[in-house]
């Protein structure tokens, strides 16, 4: 089964629309879950500073300090 991913935080639901339709503590405009567009891996890496992660939710949950919209670490695709 697929898991779908909140970009922002790191949430896994099996649905877009069960993820989407729950509130985000972590989503910078104080919104929903976000999907994130990319595919589960073995490895996440920042798109703005390199940090790299085995899990999606340690990655975005650390601070990085290169991140022009947000303090958090922001997952390549």
């Amino acid at each position: 089964m697929a898991n779908y991913i909140c970009k922002h935080c790191g949430t896994k639901m099996s649905s877009v629309s069960a993820l989407t339709s729950n509130s985000c503590t972590m989503n910078p405009n104080h919104g929903k879950h976000v999907l994130y567009e990319g595919s589960e891996k073995s490895e996440y890496t920042c798109k703005h500073c390199g940090t790299r992660h085995n899990t999606f939710s340690t990655l975005v949950h650390n601070s990085c300090t290169r991140n022009p919209n947000g303090k958090y670490h922001e997952p390549s695709i």
